[in-house]
């Protein structure tokens, strides 16, 4: 990889929550981080991040996966022969309604639902035991690597 964690990474934020607050530069480094130091397979190309109400995720959920329940997160790989790594639809609402209620900071929270959808892309599963704790595994290495390299992304939402 050419980029160095303090460049731009390859990242497309777009935001259908207007009462969520971030910075794009936090989460391009965030994905650069983890490619240099995470020590999974980044996909090649660009990653597209969206975030969403929590009917839409709620629709996305129904078109694509035939559950039309809110989910926190949903991920669709890309195609690198169009420069393109995925897309990771994620729903900083429900986010929200989770840490308040286990006690969590939000935005540590919606930076492990980013984590979560990156490593699908990196070719991670979760729907197997087995994959579940290989996940939950590796979602612990990312967090940990973002915390140490101080590239933790910044949220807020307000209500």
């Amino acid at each position: 990889m050419n980029e160095s964690p303090n460049e731009s990474k390859r990242v497309s934020v777009n935001s259908l929550c207007p009462a969520l607050s971030f910075n794009d530069q936090e989460i391009e480094r965030m994905f650069a981080i983890l490619d240099e130091f995470g020590r999974f397979d980044p996909p090649a190309g660009e990653i597209s991040i969206a975030f969403v109400s929590k009917s839409e995720i709620s629709r996305i959920h129904e078109v694509f996966m035939q559950n039309d329940s809110p989910t926190d997160v949903i991920t669709f790989s890309g195609d690198p022969d169009d420069g393109t790594a995925g897309e990771i639809c994620v729903c900083p609402t429900i986010a929200q309604s989770y840490a308040k209620e286990n006690d969590k900071d939000f935005a540590e929270e919606l930076t492990l639902y980013l984590t979560h959808g990156y490593l699908h892309l990196c070719g991670f599963e979760d729907i197997e035991d087995d994959d579940k704790i290989e996940m939950r595994n590796a979602e612990q290495v990312a967090l940990k690597t973002l915390v140490e390299q101080r590239a933790m992304p910044n949220f807020s939402l307000r209500l």
